[in-house]
C-alpha cells in the first residue's frame, strides 16, 4: 500500500490522467493477479495436506497476535503499520524506480516495469499479510467444493483485498482532492485488526464453526 500511495502522490502532482490510469491501474491489476496466484498455490497445498488441527492452532494464534497488535497500534500509536520486510535502503531503491517510471514517457516498457514492480513489492510484503490468505484458503480447503468454485471464492477474496487499492486508485483517477490515503489506511488498520482477532478466537477456541 505504501508503494501505491507514493505512486499516487507523484502522479497527482503531474495531473496526467493517462499516467494515472495506465500506471496505477497496471499496479493494482498486477497486485490482484499475483495474490490470486499465491492464494491458488496455498489452496492446493492445503488440499494436498488435508485437515490438521496443529495448522489451525498455528494460524489462529498468528491471527490473534496480529489482530491484537493492529488494534494496539490503532488505539495508541495512530499510525499505519508498515511492513518491515523492506529495509530503508530497499525502500529508497524502490522509490527511485517508481520516480523513473512516473517521470519517463509512457510506453509498453513503462507498463511492464510497473507490473514487475507490483510483483516484486507484493511478493516481499506478502509475508506481512500472509496470515489472512492462509486462514481463508485453509478453511476453504475444508469445504469440499469443485475446482471452479474454489477459484471463484479466491477471486472474491482478491476483490475485497484490492478494495483499498481500488478506492485509492479511484480517488486519484477522479481527482478527489479531499481524499487522504494515509488517514484512510489508519482506519483500515482497525477493520483488519477486528477481523483477525475474531478469526483467531474462532480458530483457536471454537473450530467447530469452521467445519
Amino acid at each position: 500500500m505504501w508503494v501505491l500511495v507514493y505512486l499516487v502522490s507523484l502522479i497527482a502532482g503531474l495531473r496526467d490522467k493517462s499516467k494515472i490510469w495506465l500506471i496505477i491501474g497496471s499496479f493494482v491489476f498486477a497486485s490482484g493477479v499475483l495474490y490470486f496466484l499465491l492464494m491458488t498455490a496455498l489452496l492446493n497445498v492445503f488440499l494436498f495436506i488435508g485437515y490438521l488441527r496443529i495448522l489451525e492452532l498455528l494460524f489462529g494464534s498468528a491471527a490473534l497476535y496480529l489482530g491484537i497488535t493492529s488494534l494496539k497500534v490503532y488505539l495508541f500509536d495512530r499510525k499505519q503499520v508498515v511492513c518491515k520486510v523492506a529495509g530503508a535502503e530497499s525502500k529508497k531503491q524502490i522509490k527511485s524506480k517508481i520516480r523513473s517510471l512516473v517521470e519517463g514517457k509512457l510506453s509498453v516498457l513503462t507498463v511492464l516495469g510497473v507490473i514487475a514492480l507490483a510483483f516484486t513489492v507484493n511478493s516481499m510484503e506478502f509475508i506481512c499479510s500472509a496470515a489472512l490468505p492462509a486462514i481463508f484458503t485453509e478453511v476453504l480447503s475444508l469445504a469440499k467444493l469443485s475446482a471452479p468454485v474454489y477459484y471463484l471464492y479466491i477471486l472474491l477474496y482478491v476483490f475485497f483485498f484490492l478494495l483499498n487499492q481500488i478506492v485509492i486508485f479511484a480517488a486519484a483517477a477522479f481527482a478527489i482532492e479531499r481524499f487522504a490515503p494515509e488517514r484512510y489506511l489508519v482506519h483500515i488498520q482497525l477493520v483488519g485488526g477486528v477481523i483477525l482477532l475474531f478469526l483467531g478466537i474462532i480458530m483457536v477456541f471454537f473450530p467447530q464453526y469452521l467445519h
